[in-house]
């Protein structure tokens, strides 16, 4: 990343997060917002003894935070130790957050909601706006969105990255032992990994580059876990699962999924279950709120930004 992109984001993060961290820490978290559906009304939140202010995506709330929703708005929380979630609307409001804290052995699948729960409320929410681009994306350098520079679950593979829809790209995959993939001519800023070439070995460190005419090549490095940190990760899905229960909306548990794996550094499985929920839902904040999250985290500063403000758009939209 380049120097004035770090910059950038340590302002943001300055600006919006550092604040709310230091009158947050005297309570541990309780919860967070994983869905928001404003519709014609109003979700808001306040502290005890507080002012009502607006709700945002993936917000952090303390034990005695009340959450309100007015008309036909409606909010989901994601409850730490294992509750579940909660989905306020007008007649259950205002619903003030219990303590997660009830005396019982911590089990491991608390745990888990535990590590979800503070990736989610990790990240900077309000980037930058998105960079107008003066030039065509087909005369831009090419940037990997995914894998990049992190662990991946085994299983079927795309490369990914920001271009043209009509350019052409070389994609070269490239081991300690030599070049694994070469395909140049590649149409459109994607490829799946092809079920005829070299399997891909687990804990090899691959460095994949994708090379645009009279373009640097962008380049970034990932490794396939082995079957035993696989089955791990799998079973603490199946546990999360669990803790959840049985009443938990498809775009909540997609939101707790992906903030697991993005808490062990698996970026990319975390933004394909993201991806996933947002083809059910694509109207939904929190899901493009997560989404920018897991690109600023790995680096992708103007990705994450029009993530971000697709949001903001969601938010304001019909106010």
């Amino acid at each position: 990343m380049r120097t004035a992109d770090v910059i950038r984001i340590w302002l943001v993060v300055t600006a919006f997060v550092l604040p709310g961290i230091a009158t947050a820490q005297p309570r541990e978290t309780a919860g967070v917002i994983t869905e928001l559906k404003l519709g014609q009304g109003k979700a808001e939140i306040r502290a005890a003894g507080g002012a009502w202010r607006p709700a945002a995506p993936l917000q952090a709330l303390r034990a005695g935070d009340e959450v309100r929703a007015t008309q036909d708005a409606t909010v989901v929380v994601l409850l730490s130790g294992g509750h579940g979630t909660v989905k306020v609307d007008a007649q259950r409001s205002p619903f003030v957050i219990a303590s997660s804290v009830d005396g019982s052995q911590v089990d491991r699948a608390r745990t888990l909601v535990t590590a979800s729960l503070k990736f989610l409320t990790s990240g900077p929410k309000e980037p930058p706006k998105a960079v107008l681009a003066t030039r065509s994306i087909a005369s831009l350098p090419p940037e990997i969105l995914t894998p990049r520079n992190g662990p991946v679950l085994p299983g079927a593979l795309a490369f990914e990255w920001v271009g043209s829809r009509s350019a052409r790209y070389a994609v070269r995959l490239v081991a300690p032992s030599g070049v694994v993939l070469e395909r140049p001519g590649v149409v459109g800023p994607r490829l799946d990994y092809p079920p005829g070439a070299p399997a891909l070995q687990p804990g090899v460190r691959y460095r994949l580059e994708i090379i645009a005419v009279d373009q640097p090549a962008s380049a970034t490095t990932f490794e396939i876990v082995d079957a035993a940190r696989a089955q791990t990760v799998q079973a603490d899905l199946r546990e999360l699962e669990r803790a959840l229960g049985p009443g938990v909306s498809a775009s909540s548990r997609a939101v707790a999924r992906a903030g697991y794996l993005a808490d062990g550094g698996f970026f990319h499985d975390a933004r394909l279950t993201v991806l996933g929920a947002l083809a059910r839902d694509p109207g939904e904040p929190v899901l493009h709120t997560l989404l920018g999250t897991l690109y600023a985290q790995t680096g992708l500063t103007q990705p994450a930004a029009e993530a971000f403000d697709e949001a903001r758009f969601l938010m304001t939209r019909g106010k």
